[in-house]
Parts: C-alpha cells; structure tokens; sequence
C-alpha cells in the first residue's frame, strides 16, 4: 500500500479544516495543486483572523462583565485569556499549512523515495497498512476523549446561571478541533518517520554475523565455502552502506518535518501551557468556594476535564517524539554489536581458512561502522518547535515547572486582591 493510500482519510478531512492543500492524483499517486483549496484556506484565514481581530477589539465584553462578582470576573478574564490563545494557535496552524505545503509536497516525495530503497535495496517492503491501522486506533482514541471531555464540560455548564457560556464553548469549540487535527498530522509525521527507523534498527541487528561452526576443523574448509563467506561479507557490507544512506535521508526527512509542523507545535504548545495553567487557576478559585455540593464537584470536575485534551497533546507528543528520537542510541548500540575479531582468525564472524583473504573486507567494514557511529553523533535526530527548543521528555518538566510558578503568582495576586478589597471595605 503507497503511503497517499494509507493516510488518505486524514488528508481528506484535513482537506476540510483547510490543514491540507494538495489533490492526490489516483491514477498516478502524485500530489497536484488545487487552487480551489489553497482559495478556501485563504478566506477561512482571513474570516478567523478578522473575527479574532474583533473579539480583541469589542468593547462590549468589557462592559458586560461589569458589576459581577469577583470570582466570575477573573473566571471571565481567564476564560477569554483561552479563547484568545486558542484561536491564535488555530490561525498560526492554518497559515503554516497554507504556507509550508510545498515543504508538505516535499516530505511525502522524499518518503516515498525511501520507501523505494528499502525495497529495491534492502528488499523490505514498508507496511503502510499497519500504519493505517495504527493511525485509525489512535485517532478513534483521540477523537473519543475529546467528546468525552466536551460532553461532560457542556453538560456541566448547563447548571450554571452562566447562560453565555454555550456560546463562548462553540467558539471555542471549532479552533480546538482544528488544532486537535493538527496534532494529529504531525503525530501521524513522526509515526511515519518511528516506522521507518524501526526498520532501520531491525537491519543492523540482522548484520549480527554468524560464527563459524567450531566443530568444523578450518583446514578442512574448501575454496567454495570461502569464497561463500567473502560474498556474504561483500553483502554484509553494502547493506551497512545502505543503512548508513536510509538514516542520512530519514535525518533530512525530520529536518522536513520540523519545517512543516514547527510553527504549529510551538503555538500549540505555548496554547496548551496558557489553558492548563489557567484552569489550575480556575480549579483553585472554585476550591475557594467549595461547599460540598454536587454543583462544586461538578464544577471542578469540569475544569478537570477541560484541561484533558491539553494535557493529553502535551504528553503525546513529547513521548512520540522522544521514542523516534531514542532510535540514534539504538542504532548507535546495534551498530557496535557487530563482532569483527582481527586478532583471533578461530573466532571470527567472517573467518575461513584463508584469514588474509577477508582482511580487505574486514577493515572496510570496521571502517564504515566507525563513520557510521560518527554519523549517528553528529546527525541525531530531534524535534523542534520551530527551533526554539526541542519536544522530549524534558519538555514536561519544563511545563509543570513553568504551571506551578505562574499559578503561585497568580494566587499570590489574587490574595493581594481580596486583602486590598476587604481593607478599601472596612474603611
């Protein structure tokens, strides 16, 4: 199955939240321009970034949270504060897939490519139907919890006297769908690119040579046997050379992802920061006013799940991305796990009776795995929000340092706050 073929439903939807901007061929599997599309995507930008321009700029909002009380005027500060986010992370996704889709065109052309050598040079045919299936479960998955968390959130809201709230949820709504989306392309991106090293990895470890047979005695091996062993050697090599090209092209293949999604992960996550760091915040206001109500439990609840899908994208991501990433040490561990004995001709990986005859042979093996292991330390694979820092592990630690500061400032101010309004009170 070609590779169009196996995410054909994600580019058919991405089509829809204008995410995707190419028509593929079904006659020559190519991807063809669409000025339709790229039209489409062009108006939705300029609709959404004129309504987000006006939703800054309404001065209606200000004037009707006035006269509130204080704990629904910060909820109200603090959920436009995620409105806006959102929809700025909805429109930076729509403008780098407008703006990246000849870098988009580029990477699938690429991929194919490498899909090619493995099966013309290594014959090992890619299985893009696995990658379908594995592709279509964690979309059910990922679809799944945000109605989850959606339904609950709506239904939530319905109890309080908030009776705005619908309308802010669905504006709210539709940005984050389109997001989700996007996490999804670039999820399905770095899946892609797992596949294709773990394929990768498989063919270093088959390079593990076979020892000869010790009860065999060496001077009993004919000329035949040892010029079977120099053929199997000749192979083993060019199949390390082989590898060495494969993870060149699949470096420069990241190197492509990372200019397709970097914009949009850096915003996404910037977005996912600034509504998990709020609704701790929000969280914590309704923990003030708790009173052991099922109308509390619900509210908190609430706020709970509506950082879910933040958090979820969050976690996803930065794990995807640093398993795809592990794969250099892992290269880098199997690539030495090939044994060449020099010293010892009775126990050698490529010894026959004749040991000078495989010398040539052994020495430009050990000399390709030697600019092999200098390749895997200067090429790692990372990545990178637009290079402002790289999406991994440590990434986590990062948000939950950053959360836990900014929510102390924020309840630090909003203590301050109460003790100012209760002093200006009994004066």
């Amino acid at each position: 199955m070609d590779i169009l073929d196996a995410i054909a439903p994600l580019l058919r939807v991405s089509q829809l939240c204008n995410l995707w901007q190419w028509r593929v061929d079904p006659s020559a599997r190519l991807l063809q321009r669409s000025r339709w599309l790229e039209l489409y995507s062009l108006v939705i930008l300029f609709v959404s970034s004129g309504y987000l321009l006006y939703g800054l700029f309404d001065e209606s909002r200000d004037e009707s949270d006035e006269g509130g009380n204080e704990t629904s005027n910060i909820g109200h500060t603090v959920d436009y504060i995620q409105l806006v986010g959102i929809r700025v992370a909805h429109i930076t996704s729509l403008l780098e897939a407008l703006w990246q889709r000849q870098t988009q065109q580029r990477f699938f052309a690429q991929l194919r490519e490498i899909d090619r050598d493995f099966a013309s040079m290594l014959h090992i045919d890619v299985d893009n139907a696995k990658l379908r299936q594995q592709m279509t479960r964690r979309g059910l998955w990922m679809l799944a919890g945000y109605i989850i968390s959606q339904s609950f959130i709506i239904v939530t809201k319905m109890f309080s006297p908030d009776h705005k709230f619908p309308i802010y949820w669905i504006c709210y709504l539709l940005p984050l769908l389109v997001c989700g989306l996007r996490y999804f392309q670039i999820y399905t991106a770095v899946l892609i690119v797992h596949q294709r090293l773990e394929l990768l990895h498989k063919l270093l470890e088959s390079l593990q040579l076979n020892e000869a047979d010790p009860q065999k005695p060496y001077a009993c091996m004919c000329i035949k046997e040892a010029l079977q062993m120099q053929v199997a050697a000749a192979a083993c090599m060019q199949r390390l050379i082989t590898a060495r090209i494969l993870y060149q092209r699949l470096w420069l293949l990241v190197g492509l992802l990372n200019r397709c999604y970097g914009l949009s992960m850096l915003f996404n996550l910037g977005n996912d920061f600034l509504a998990i760091t709020s609704n701790c915040y929000w969280i914590f206001l309704n923990f003030r006013q708790f009173a052991a109500s099922p109308y509390d439990f619900m509210q908190i609840l609430g706020s709970t799940l509506w950082t879910t899908p933040h958090l979820g994208n969050v976690l996803a991501l930065a794990l995807m991305c640093e398993r795809a990433a592990y794969f250099t040490t892992r290269l880098a561990l199997s690539l030495h796990h090939i044994r060449v004995d020099l010293q010892n001709d009775s126990h050698n990986a490529l010894v026959s009776f004749n040991f000078y005859c495989l010398l040539p042979f052994l020495l430009l093996l050990l000399l390709q795995i030697t600019q092999f292991s200098l390749q895997l330390l200067h090429q790692r694979l990372c990545f990178s929000a637009a290079g402002f820092f790289n999406v991994d592990c440590t990434l986590l630690y990062t948000i939950v340092g950053a959360t836990t500061t900014y929510l102390i400032i924020l309840i630090q101010f909003h203590m301050s706050e109460i003790s100012f309004s209760n002093a200006s009170d009994g004066a």
